[in-house]
């Protein structure tokens, strides 16, 4: 399905390219093996990643699960739509055990990321 969303009260704030979601840009994924919580965690801190991060682990920790992890591997890149992207690997820490995950996180404005993929790395 595609479409386009337009949030808005006058033709400035409507026509602004920021506030401008099409069906162009991937949907966002549900997480699979994880709190959608600590997908979001992640997601934001991957996004908020700067290049000289991209080379270090980031500690990410969720209170509300108890889980934790370290984010590795990040790999920014353009989107088949031209929208920035970024591919990472993370461990997850909870009560079940340690588990690893890849995944993807894409920009669809100047504030937000949509987690376009996220699935167990075993």
């Amino acid at each position: 399905m595609s479409g386009c969303a337009i949030n808005g009260n006058s033709l400035p704030e409507i026509t602004n390219a920021d506030k401008l979601v099409t069906g162009s840009v991937a949907a966002q994924s549900k997480p699979e093996g994880v709190a959608e919580t600590d997908a979001e965690i992640i997601k934001a801190m991957v996004a908020e990643a700067d290049k000289a991060s991209h080379m270090q682990p980031l500690a990410w920790a969720n209170p509300q699960t108890g889980s934790s992890g370290a984010i590795v591997a990040i790999d920014t890149f353009m989107g088949k739509h031209g929208q920035n992207c970024k591919g990472f690997k993370t461990s997850v820490s909870s009560f079940m055990g340690i588990s690893f995950y890849n995944g993807e996180t894409c920009q669809i404005s100047a504030e937000e990321w949509v987690l376009s993929w996220f699935k167990s790395a075993d």
